[in-house]
């Protein structure tokens, strides 16, 4: 196996002893570009974000210096199946120019069909200049999409051709433990991110300790590892702020997590079965945020909606009442029902095999 990406994915895949690929724009090239894209989108509709991101960022801008570096890779390593995440365009080209199957691995809910339609639309001059009859899904599902997802939050028929669940939050009690939490036992402890992109607004942070600080609450906050904690300000002694804590040594110790909806926050709290209260920033947060309110497992408050009394009482709400706890740990149950990533791994070598697949939700 072996890894294709920019940094940092390619040097931690190689100090975790795996086979890395440089490919696509640097770091320092395609920074400014994906904060200009972002820019540009933060003043259009909730609505119309996450369609502007992918057609301008993962396809415009991404795909040809991917697809040019992916496929000098391929001709050259030959592997026999492309694993590629749902933002990525330039898999399912290079992989249809040398004729081995790809499949796409999903990081949160399925993305919008009309998401999906427009990057497809927008990838279609690429597919054209190699050849190549357009996909009008960019290539997407043609041969497999891996999971993630459980059932509660998924939307209905998102998905077309084969699809194998699997489990990749582990939620077994973890062997390092954080032992500053024993002395947080004598109130509930709410967790505040928000990820490590959208973390620059620190009005957001601002609103939320202002609503929260006073609260019968121990508040653990994680402001980012390009921000200093000093940044929040002085806090009373039950705000607790940090640049970064693994959430899978923290979470299984909250009573509820507020975050911005990025994918890897939110199906990290529903698989604990936490409830949320999600400020939505931009990007997919504002869909996961409509999936985990539909699912009842939270609260949404958009960025003209968020101040401190609004947050304080969606917390209040969150923890008392006791309809979003079940919710939660109704997902937490569906996470751990879903297949483990050996029966992925085995559904793959079938693909690889040209085996019909047979799959598992």
């Amino acid at each position: 196996m072996a890894f294709a990406s920019g940094e940092p994915v390619a040097g931690e895949a190689e100090a975790e002893g795996f086979t890395a690929f440089r490919v696509g724009l640097a770091l320092d090239s395609v920074d400014p570009l994906a904060r200009r894209v972002r820019d540009l989108a933060a003043s259009l509709p909730p609505s119309q974000v996450r369609s502007f991101v992918f057609t301008e960022l993962f396809v415009r801008v991404e795909l040809e210096p991917r697809a040019n570096d992916l496929f000098k890779i391929v001709e050259r390593w030959a592997p026999h199946v492309v694993v590629h995440d749902v933002a990525e365009f330039a898999a399912p080209l290079v992989a249809t120019l040398v004729g081995i199957p790809y499949v796409e691995h999903s990081f949160g809910p399925a993305i919008q069909n009309d998401v999906i339609r427009a990057a497809g639309n927008a990838a279609a001059p690429f597919w054209s200049a190699h050849g190549l009859a357009p996909h009008p899904l960019g290539g997407f599902y043609r041969y497999l999409y891996l999971d993630v997802c459980p059932p509660s939050l998924q939307a209905p028929e998102a998905v077309t051709g084969a699809v194998q669940g699997i489990r990749t939050v582990e939620t077994q009690p973890p062997e390092t433990q954080l032992t500053w939490l024993d002395a947080l036992r004598g109130l509930p402890i709410v967790y505040i991110t928000l990820g490590t992109v959208y973390n620059r607004n620190l009005r957001v942070f601002g609103a939320l300790l202002d609503g929260l600080r006073d609260e019968a609450l121990n508040l653990v906050v994680t402001v980012g590892k390009q921000n200093d904690p000093a940044v929040v300000g002085r806090q009373p002694s039950n705000v607790h702020v940090h640049q970064y804590i693994p959430q899978e040594l923290l979470l299984p110790h909250c009573a509820a997590v507020v975050t911005h909806g990025g994918a890897g926050s939110t199906l990290g709290a529903l698989a604990f079965g936490l409830p949320l209260l999600i400020v939505p920033q931009g990007a997919d947060q504002f869909y996961n945020a409509d999936r985990v309110v539909a699912a009842g497992a939270g609260v949404q408050l958009m960025p003209d909606r968020l101040t401190a009394d609004s947050a304080r009482n969606a917390v209040r709400m969150l923890l008392h009442d006791a309809t979003f706890q079940t919710a939660a740990h109704r997902i937490k149950n569906e996470f751990d029902a879903m297949p483990d990533p050996q029966q992925a791994v085995e559904t793959l070598e079938q693909l690889t095999a040209r085996e019909p697949v047979q799959t598992a939700s």
